[in-house]
């Protein structure tokens, strides 16, 4: 059964996806769909992390509407591993619509919103902020079942890339092309 995650972010690039590389390493020949990342997936970084760029799937929605109703179509579709989703302005219906969605079906769900979104209600059943700090984030605990937490898990992220994969051959580091198409994936 699946659930409503969110990451609250100062800016989107700040370790949000490196802190999520254990469970998205896991999604096997599942697809992990992307929708309104901020940048272009890069599929070096995401091979690199474990992840088959061929598996992932990006959509570029052009309204917030679209994007919405994209969320919720993978959501209640279930045929993929694991659901991001960057979004600054939610309204409460949606959070709970897109909830709903998460509960009825088996995909992880990760809303990536703005730091100053924590002050609003949500359904979510784990709230995280994540500050970036040197040599790792920080991760506050918003909400969660169980007992409050008050002191910040520091987690390390150390640029794991550059050393595992320094001796990759030139056909390999090349980035993959950006496309015209609003869906794309990642190759």
């Amino acid at each position: 059964m699946g659930s409503l995650v969110e990451l609250h972010l100062r800016q989107p690039g700040t370790g949000e996806l490196r802190l999520l590389q254990p469970v998205l390493a896991g999604a096997g020949k599942r697809r992990v769909v992307m929708i309104q990342p901020p940048h272009v997936p890069n599929s070096i970084a995401l091979a690199a992390m474990g992840v088959n760029p061929s598996q992932v799937l990006w959509v570029q929605p052009d309204r917030t509407a679209d994007a919405l109703w994209a969320a919720e179509q993978v959501l209640r579709n279930g045929g993929c591993h694991a659901l991001l989703f960057w979004q600054s302005h939610v309204r409460s219906e949606s959070l709970r619509r897109l909830n709903l969605a998460a509960a009825d079906g088996e995909s992880l769900f990760f809303l990536f919103r703005p730091l100053a979104a924590a002050q609003d209600a949500s359904p979510a059943q784990l709230r995280l902020a994540v500050h970036p700090v040197l040599g790792g984030v920080d991760v506050e605990l918003l909400k969660r079942r169980g007992p409050q937490r008050e002191t910040k898990l520091f987690l390390p992220l150390s640029p794991f890339f550059v050393h595992r994969h320094a001796s990759m051959d030139r056909h390999l580091s090349t980035p993959a092309p950006a496309r015209s198409l609003r869906t794309h994936l990642v190759e």
